[in-house]
């Protein structure tokens, strides 16, 4: 037995009431214009019974369900939507709620449930920890693929092709992450003007947010028109939650790359430097004396410049082979001529 307490919150399709005595619960309850309609109640019930086999820390859990109405995890704090009216999120921050957010919904995917109303308003709050809550509308994938031609949602975070077709498909819920993390990051929506039934959504491209490249190609990637082209919810916490350093400011980013290019060159260019001059340095270290120049005086062209004169030859004394020298100093001897002996003869 429950008993209800003060109301927390309304919506287009339910209200919210604290339990009393129990603070850690809460009670949503259908409008009584709606409790009259048992398709309306069966759908509702049918939707939240698999919404309570889903179990994640980032989805609010379903404690049990009747008539009408259901009983689920009370979170003790602020919607995300209080908090973005005091202004945008820090990058860090920004990525660290969007991959929590998109784990907690690739799970409610997983179980064949599309929330089809993800916004900020249902998106609470408990302490750093954000929970999804509200799968009022929410419809199951086995159900059937298409809605019945009502376009259920909060237009500013409505897919096109929830305007064109009312489709209904994980991609949905994907568009509307997407639109999150543009107004959290930036403060304002990235499609604005829906009065009078207008949906910019399907004749204006998605803007670039300004925030760092990593973080703007994971939102432009959930803003993909195409809803074939958006990544799944996995895909896009692992995006998210990559260590990258993608919560730089684009205008510091662009100010910063000419100094990370150049750097390494210099670096490089001194190292081959202190090479050269390693090599070149003898190992005493002595200063090597500076090479002279010599300079010759040049005189202006029109002075005549002074014949140079012949220089005379260096007279050298030449001496005869040693030979010749003895010849002239000393007279020839006259050959004498053996005598013969009687009865001798030469040898």
């Amino acid at each position: 037995m429950y008993v209800l307490g003060a109301t927390l919150g309304r919506g287009a399709t339910s209200e919210v009431f604290a339990v009393a005595g129990r603070d850690e619960l809460a009670i949503k309850r259908l409008h009584p214009h709606l409790l009259g309609d048992p398709r309306a109640v069966a759908a509702f019930q049918a939707e939240l019974e698999r919404a309570r086999a889903v179990v994640h820390p980032n989805v609010a859990r379903v404690h049990a369900i009747g008539d009408g109405f259901l009983v689920l995890e009370r979170i003790h704090g602020e919607s995300l939507a209080t908090r973005l009216a005091r202004g945008p999120l820090a990058e860090a921050e920004v990525r660290r709620l969007g991959a929590a957010i998109a784990g907690g919904m690739a799970a409610v995917h997983a179980r064949g449930i599309v929330h089809r109303d993800l916004k900020p308003a249902n998106l609470m709050l408990a302490g750093d920890v954000p929970k999804i809550v509200d799968f009022g509308i929410a419809r199951s994938l086995e159900v059937d693929a298409l809605a019945t031609g009502t376009r259920l949602g909060t237009p500013a975070y409505m897919a096109p092709e929830q305007w064109t077709s009312g489709l209904v498909a994980p991609a949905s819920d994907v568009w509307a992450l997407g639109t999150i993390l543009f107004e959290a990051a930036t403060g304002y929506l990235p499609f604005e003007g829906f009065e009078g039934g207008r949906c910019p959504q399907l004749v204006e491209l998605a803007p670039r947010a300004r925030v760092s490249p990593a973080l703007d190609r994971a939102i432009a990637a959930c803003l993909e028109r195409d809803p074939a082209r958006r990544p799944s919810m996995l895909a896009l916490a692992a995006m998210l939650g990559a260590d990258e350093r993608i919560t730089q400011d684009v205008g510091a980013t662009l100010v910063e790359a000419p100094k990370r290019k150049r750097w390494p060159y210099i670096a490089a260019a001194l190292g081959l430097a202190a090479l050269i001059a390693y090599a070149v340095i003898p190992a005493s270290h002595e200063a090597m004396p500076l090479p002279r120049i010599a300079v010759e005086p040049t005189q202006p062209p029109s002075v005549p410049q002074p014949a140079a004169r012949p220089v005379p030859p260096v007279p050298t004394e030449s001496r005869p082979p040693p030979a010749i020298r003895r010849a002239r100093t000393e007279p020839a001897r006259p050959r004498v001529q053996p005598t013969r002996r009687a009865g001798e003869t030469l040898d």
